[in-house]
């Protein structure tokens, strides 16, 4: 099948629209592209603060197990690829520096509902918690680097040793 050379003259004027569209806002490309990846972020932290609001006691193995899980589902995402080929490295560089300090105050407001729900220590503050969030999910673009057979234990060690030093737990 296909098109007849009068069929396609008849589109070619359509096609071409959203190609002089898309030319015209690619500074908002970028942009656009953070945006998405914010509802995303905001859509899996709301999933996890759910899940920590529905449990009655969080221990710090519950803990590492959410936020395993967290990972995990983020390991398996389409964003995922998108930090794994570097083009998030690339947007990064690219974005105004006041883009990025929002994308870091969102993380903040995220991790703040996420750490009202456990009992974190006093020293610690949500920013560094953030900052903390950002590192585990920073060690998933270094898979291959570590081991692949070596990372899923890996990863749950690294939580572990996170969780258990930001945390106090009631004795």
């Amino acid at each position: 099948m296909g098109l007849r050379k009068p069929q396609l003259t008849r589109w070619q004027p359509w096609l071409i629209f959203p190609k002089v569209l898309f030319i015209i806002f690619i500074p908002q490309k970028k942009c656009y592209f953070l945006a998405v990846l914010e509802e995303y972020q905001i859509d899996v932290m709301n999933r996890l603060t759910e899940q920590l609001g529905m449990e009655t006691k969080i221990d710090t193995n519950r803990l590492v197990e959410l936020l395993y899980d967290f990972y995990q589902d983020f390991r398996y995402s389409f964003m995922y690829t998108i930090f794994k080929n570097h083009e998030m490295e690339l947007l990064i560089r690219k974005l105004p520096k006041e883009a990025i300090t929002n994308h870091h105050l969102i993380d903040d407001r995220m991790v703040k509902k996420i750490v009202s729900r456990i009992n974190i220590r006093e020293n610690v503050s949500v920013e560094i918690v953030s900052a903390l969030f950002r590192t585990i999910a920073m060690t998933i673009l270094h898979i291959e680097e570590i081991g692949e057979e070596q990372f899923d234990t890996t990863l749950k060690l690294v939580i572990q040793g996170i969780v258990e030093q930001i945390t106090k737990e009631d004795r």
